[in-house]
């Protein structure tokens, strides 16, 4: 699947992309986000950014952490499911311990389950030019709070970097046992060809409202 062009007259303008440290990771019970009343003053935004970041922080390690974990136990060719089996769970404790939206796209995926919105798309066309000119993918953020749906407050992008592991299953040389899995599979897969360091996707994080339920897919 070919990169879609993105018109600099394009709704991206309003994504504002830069390079940030990631803080700590801070995880917030079920428990307790159930016990916070539904008129809870806003937080800051600063602080909404910072919760969005210290989610992809912890769905990125958790993700890592569970792919090594069954690459280790059964091989590579049995990662090639990962992203349907395990990664929705992961991603929805995740959410629902940080009382967010979560999930990771890219304009090249082989889940269709991980398709980008048209907001996703803009923003990754924005991520992709940045990564061209030189910029490292794993340090690309945008965030939006202006112009979104009801009950949203922000949107928050971060780029993910093609890591060394991620070269079995997305690289330019993937092996035959691990193409006939993914074809098996994934017959529509468009996520190969892959270099490391390139730009392979991003996380995606929703903060809502106060009052709003986060439903976790």
């Amino acid at each position: 699947m070919s990169t879609p062009t993105l018109d600099p007259a394009a709704p991206v303008a309003r994504y504002r992309t830069r390079a940030v440290r990631r803080g700590p990771c801070l995880a917030l019970g079920l428990a307790a986000l159930l016990a916070l009343p539904v008129h809870a003053a806003e937080p800051p935004l600063a602080d909404d950014t910072t919760r969005a970041a210290n989610a992809v922080h912890e769905l990125g390690s958790r993700l890592r952490s569970a792919l090594v974990a069954r690459i280790n136990a059964a091989g590579a060719p049995a990662a090639v499911g990962f992203c349907a089996d395990e990664a929705p769970g992961i991603a929805a404790a995740v959410a629902a311990e940080h009382g967010l939206r979560i999930g990771r796209t890219a304009l090249r995926v082989r889940n269709a389950d991980n398709a980008a919105s048209a907001w996703q798309s803009a923003v990754l066309e924005g991520f992709a030019r940045e990564a061209a000119a030189g910029t490292a993918p794993a340090s690309l953020r945008s965030s939006a709070t202006t112009e979104l749906p009801a009950g949203v407050r922000l949107r928050y992008m971060q780029g993910i970097a093609t890591e060394a592991p991620c070269l079995a299953c997305h690289g330019t040389q993937v092996q035959p046992a691990i193409t006939q899995a993914i074809r098996a599979r994934y017959p529509d897969d468009a996520a190969t060809g892959f270099t490391e360091g390139s730009l392979r996707g991003a996380f995606w994080v929703e903060v809502m409202g106060a009052g709003t339920v986060v439903v976790c897919a």
